[in-house]
C-alpha cells in the first residue's frame, strides 16, 4: 500500500516540496503539505471516507492519493505558492516561523478536539540517526485513567525525505506501551518526530523536534 508521496518541484529558481500522507483508514484522510526553505507554504487535506463506504480497494485510494499529490504539483509549477507577502487564511498556510515550529501545530490543529492525552517520556530534543525509546501512556484527560488498546506510531516526518512510521504499537490494560526506534540520520534540513496516538475516532498527537546528526570528530 502506497502510503504518500515525496516531490521536490524547481519553479523559477526555487526549490518546493511537495509531501503527500495517507493519515490510514481509522482517520481517512489525504494530507498535503507544501514547503520550502523550512517554511509551511500551504496545506490541503481531503477525505476518502466515500471510498470506504463504497466498499473500494487500496488501488483506489492509492489512486487518490496520487491525485491530490500531482494537483498540488501542478500548482506548484504554475506559479501559485511564488514570493508573496500575504495569502488569505483558509487557502494555504504562510509563516515566518521555522519547520520545528509549525509542522505539528498544523497537524495537530486539523484533528479537531482532542479527547484523550498523550504522556510522553523522554527528551524533548531527539537526535538523528540514534536509537531512542519512548515510553507513550495514552488517557482520558477527565480522570486521566488510561486508554486501552489505543494504537501509537512513531512517525518521522521532514522537509529533506519521505515521511515514514518507525514503530507502532498498542496500549497496555493501563494505557501504556514502550517503543523503540532508529531515528534516520538528519545532515541537512529540518525534522520532527511525531508521537500519534488513535483510540477509536478520537486521536492526540505530540512532537518532538530532531536536531542534526553528531558527528564523531575525525580520529
Amino acid at each position: 500500500m502506497i502510503t504518500g508521496y515525496n516531490t521536490d518541484v524547481h519553479h523559477e529558481g526555487r526549490v518546493y516540496h511537495v509531501q503527500t500522507e495517507d493519515k490510514c483508514k481509522g482517520n481517512p484522510v489525504i494530507e498535503t503539505l507544501i514547503y520550502s526553505g523550512g517554511e509551511i507554504l500551504a496545506a490541503r487535506q481531503s477525505s476518502y471516507a466515500d471510498l470506504l463506504e463504497q466498499g473500494a480497494d487500496e488501488d483506489a485510494i492509492a489512486d487518490r492519493i496520487e491525485e491530490q499529490h500531482n494537483q498540488l504539483i501542478s500548482e506548484v509549477r504554475a506559479g501559485r505558492y511564488g514570493e508573496k507577502k500575504h495569502r488569505p487564511f483558509g487557502e494555504g498556510i504562510i509563516t515566518s516561523r521555522s519547520f520545528d515550529e509549525v509542522v505539528l501545530d498544523y497537524l495537530r490543529s486539523q484533528s479537531g478536539e482532542n479527547h484523550i492525552v498523550l504522556e510522553v517520556s523522554g527528551d524533548e530534543l531527539c537526535t538523528g540517526g540514534s536509537d531512542t525509546t519512548f515510553v507513550v501512556r495514552v488517557m482520558k484527560p477527565e480522570d486521566g485513567e488510561g486508554v486501552a488498546g489505543a494504537a501509537v506510531k512513531i512517525k518521522w516526518i521532514s522537509t529533506v525525505g519521505k515521511a515514514r512510521i518507525l514503530a507502532q504499537g498498542r496500549t497496555s490494560e493501563e494505557g501504556r506501551v514502550e517503543l523503540t526506534c532508529s531515528l534516520p540520520e538528519l545532515d541537512k534540513g529540518s525534522a520532527a518526530v511525531i508521537i500519534q496516538a488513535t483510540a477509536g475516532k478520537e486521536s492526540a498527537e505530540v512532537k518532538r523536534t530532531v536536531r542534526k546528526t553528531i558527528q564523531e570528530a575525525a580520529g
